[in-house]
């Protein structure tokens, strides 16, 4: 008989939100869900090298999503959406101000889908 066990906390990621990203920073890394949150489709993110996020360093799994500038990257991109295996490498190339008191993050993304097999 197999026995599984989990914690909430170790089934989420932090989210690499707004501030997170600033000019010239660059994740990477394979996508391991799509989840849907209250801004959008997220995706849960395998990185290949740790960032901190907030005061928490070494986070080698963490989610993004649900910015627009994400979402225009991915659609200049030819993609709708992220699927589970593909990788991608995100860089924040800036931002636009707009007229929601906010600035929009801007995003510049490579996605590699692997073939079916690989």
């Amino acid at each position: 008989m197999a026995t599984f066990k989990g914690k909430t906390e170790d089934g989420g990621a932090p989210f690499l939100n707004a501030s997170f990203w600033k000019k010239g920073v660059k994740v990477s890394g394979r996508v391991l869900r799509p989840f849907d949150s209250e801004n959008g489709k997220c995706y849960e993110l395998a990185l290949g090298d740790a960032v901190k996020v907030g005061e928490r360093e070494g986070v080698k799994h963490a989610s993004v999503g649900g910015l627009k500038g994400f979402i225009m990257a991915l659609s200049a991109a030819g993609l709708g959406s992220l699927l589970e295996g593909d990788f991608l490498m995100a860089e924040c190339t800036g931002e636009t101000k707009t007229d929601k008191g906010a600035p929009m993050i801007n995003f510049y993304v490579e996605v590699i889908r692997p073939e079916k097999g690989d």
